[in-house]
Order: structure tokens, then C-alpha cells, then sequence
């Protein structure tokens, strides 16, 4: 899969979950792709591998791009799990719950570790006999009329007609690109362990609302739960300091001992919450996705899930060109950006009105919210809407 210099239809900068399905799926498409990124982190599958501190919900719509990649039949059954039911909980009595047999749905969501995503997709650019892989780093993007001009800090130059930007929200190809970015700090940190738990969890979700930030316990195969505590920066730099059993005693108290005994495995983890938002996505010869296109507060789970689905919109509109039009085309990448603009715009939207609505204060406000969820609670038809957005 190893690849040199030369002339490419469509080059993918970025060997994250997203780049490296962006890459299979043009390949796929019989395109001919340079993936340019280092190999990613990958980690041999056997049961008692300690679980990945990055863990992903995702949608029916995520797992059905990756079943059309023939990558998810690969995945380990045994490091999986099957969201049934989601549980939240306001901070002042309010509490709503979504369920997956009530909604006539096979499952709410599917929780999956990162380096699993990694290791089918990598496996599967692997047989892909139209993908080249190129294990140096991008440096300089310059674009021409007939195809762009990708410089690599190692001085190799790569020509393709469409250059991928799916390098994160530092993205260096957006910035090369001269495209406008703002982030907006959430003022939060995500804490993230994984812990055993006494009590079965039954394959439900829980999340909290709380005047500490809000917490998820997300369901892990087993008795094992992956914490996601969006906290203000104060309170997770002390989360992130304390002992594993104190911070498993933390928890277990925030979350009212609903999961039992708390045993943290392995280290925890924080990561900075922004919003990043851009111009546009979409340039002669470049598009960006995933988190170079936009990134929202991970209280909805749903960050990896629009990078995945920028892939998918991507990959339906290169399918649906026109012959006479090539990959990196700007009439076909707007077509792209337009189609994605609502869905984008609509997640961060709802995801950022709850974060400023149950990071308010006031009492009056914090009635409003808590009872909302109870309105929601008791409005099936709304529930089973929301569940039906929320899998895709």
C-alpha cells in the first residue's frame, strides 16, 4: 500500500476514522487515492485487551456507511456494545428516557472504541487495490486548474484532482488552504476513564445533568461503563489529579451509585471541548471533513457521527457526477457543502442550546429545563421523533 510520488484522482490527508474511511470508500469507487498521514495506533484484538479511553456511540446511518465499506462485519463482536435505552437525568428532579423496543428500533446506538474503527478500516485500505499510502506529513497545498499540488515535509509532492482535508481541528490543510476557522472554548475539559461497575448496566446509557458539568456513563461489553465528564476547567483539573479510587468514589457519588461499586480501569483522560466552526468546507480542489469542518460539545455523542456522515454525502455525490466531471470539480463539491450545511448546522444548534440552557443558573431556568424533560418524557410521539433523528 506503500506509494511514492505521482498523480493521484483524490488525495486524503489524515489516517484518523475518517480519513481512512473517506479513502476506502473513493477507493472503492475505483478513484485513484493517496492516503497521506502515519500509520494509526493499532492494537492486536483479543478479549482481555484493556478497553480504548476513546469510545464512540454510533449511529445506525455511521454503521450503515461502514457495513457499505464491508469493514463493519470485521469489527469484534466481543468489543462492542448495543445501546437499549438512555437515561437522563436533570439537575433539580427532571428525567427523560429513551427506549429502543418502545421506538420500534433495533438499538439506540452501537458504543465502539476507536482503535477497533481503526484496525477494520486500516485493514480494509489495505485491500484496496486503488489506495496508496503515503506515511509522511502534509506540508504545503497549491492549487491549479486541473489538479492540486500536495507537498509532503519529507519533499515528495503528490498531484490530485481532489485533496481530502481530514486532519482534525488543528487541520493544516484548512489553514493552508486559507481557510477561516473559529473556535469557540466551551470552558470545559472532558474527563474520560472507563471503570468496571458492580451493578449490570443492561446496555443503558445515563447522563446527567449536573451543576458540576455533565456526566455519561456509556455501556461497555461486560460490567464496564466509559465515563465522559464535561467539566469547567477548575473541576477537572482536580478530576484528572485525583487516585484511581478516589476518582471512582467521585463518580460513583455524582451518579448516585446507580452503576454500583466503581473501579476505574487504566487512566483517565481530558481532552478540551471548542467549537470549531469555518467559512466553508468546500474550495477549488479541497473539501474538509470531520473535525477540519466542524466540531460540537460531545453531550449528544454525535462528533465522530458527522464526520462519518460528511464522508458518506461525499462519497453519494462523487457516485452521482456527472462523466464529464472530475472528482474535485467545484460545482460537485458545493453540491457537497449544501446538502451537509443543514444537518451540521441543526446538531450544533440543538447540542449548544442545551449546553448554555443547563449551564444557566437561574432558578427559574432550572425549573423550565427539568420540567421540559418531564414534557418530553410524557410526549411519546416527540420521543420516538428524536430517537429516530438521533440513530439516522
Amino acid at each position: 500500500m506503500a506509494a511514492d510520488s505521482g498523480s493521484f484522482d483524490v488525495a486524503v490527508v489524515g489516517t484518523g476514522v475518517v480519513g481512512l474511511a473517506a479513502a476506502l470508500g473513493c477507493a472503492q469507487q475505483g478513484l485513484r487515492v493517496a492516503l497521506i498521514g502515519p500509520v494509526p495506533r493499532l492494537r492486536v484484538p483479543t478479549p482481555d485487551a484493556p478497553f480504548d479511553p476513546r469510545i464512540y456511540a454510533l449511529a445506525g446511518a455511521s454503521i450503515g456507511l461502514l457495513e457499505t465499506l464491508r469493514v463493519w462485519p470485521k469489527a469484534d463482536p466481543d468489543r462492542t456494545q448495543a445501546v437499549a435505552r438512555m437515561q437522563i437525568f436533570g439537575d433539580s428532579g427532571g428525567s427523560l428516557s429513551f427506549d429502543a423496543y418502545a421506538a420500534t428500533v433495533e438499538r439506540l446506538a452501537t458504543i465502539v472504541e476507536e482503535c477497533e474503527l481503526l484496525r477494520v478500516l486500516w485493514l480494509g485500505c489495505g485491500f484496496a487495490s486503488a489506495l496508496s499510502h503515503v506515511d509522511d506529513s502534509f506540508e504545503a497545498l497549491l492549487p491549479g486548474l486541473g489538479a492540486a499540488q500536495v507537498r509532503l515535509a519529507g519533499g515528495k509532492a503528490i498531484e490530485a484532482r481532489l485533496v481530502l482535508g481530514a486532519d482534525g481541528k488543528h487541520s493544516a490543510v484548512r489553514a493552508a488552504a486559507g481557510v477561516n476557522a473559529i473556535e469557540t472554548p466551551h470552558r470545559q475539559t472532558a474527563v474520560v476513564a472507563n471503570f468496571a461497575c458492580s451493578h449490570p448496566h443492561r446496555g443503558a446509557a445515563h447522563q446527567w445533568f449536573t451543576d458540576e458539568g455533565i456526566v455519561a456513563l456509556l455501556p461497555l461489553p461486560g460490567q464496564h461503563v466509559s465515563l465522559v465528564w464535561s467539566a469547567p476547567q477548575d473541576l477537572s483539573a482536580e478530576l484528572l489529579a485525583l487516585a484511581a479510587a478516589e476518582l471512582a468514589a467521585r463518580v460513583g457519588a455524582r451518579t448516585a451509585g446507580r452503576l454500583g461499586a466503581l473501579t476505574r480501569l487504566g487512566q483517565a483522560h481530558g481532552f478540551e471541548l471548542h467549537d470549531l466552526r469555518v467559512d466553508h468546507v468546500v474550495a477549488p480542489r479541497l473539501a474538509l471533513i470531520g473535525d477540519a469542518a466542524h466540531a460540537v460539545h460531545p453531550l449528544a455523542g454525535q462528533g465522530l457521527n458527522l464526520g462519518l456522515q460528511d464522508v458518506a454525502q461525499l462519497l453519494e455525490v462523487l457516485a452521482a457526477r456527472e462523466a464529464w466531471r472530475d472528482p474535485g470539480d467545484l460545482v460537485l463539491l458545493r453540491r457537497h457543502e449544501r446538502a451537509r450545511a443543514e444537518p451540521v448546522g441543526l446538531m450544533r444548534f440543538t447540542v449548544n442550546s442545551l449546553a448554555r440552557l443547563f449551564g444557566a443558573r437561574d432558578p427559574a431556568v432550572r425549573w423550565v429545563r427539568n420540567r421540559g424533560l418531564d414534557w418530553v418524557e410524557a410526549a411519546a410521539p416527540l420521543k420516538n421523533l428524536l430517537i429516530r433523528q438521533a440513530i439516522g
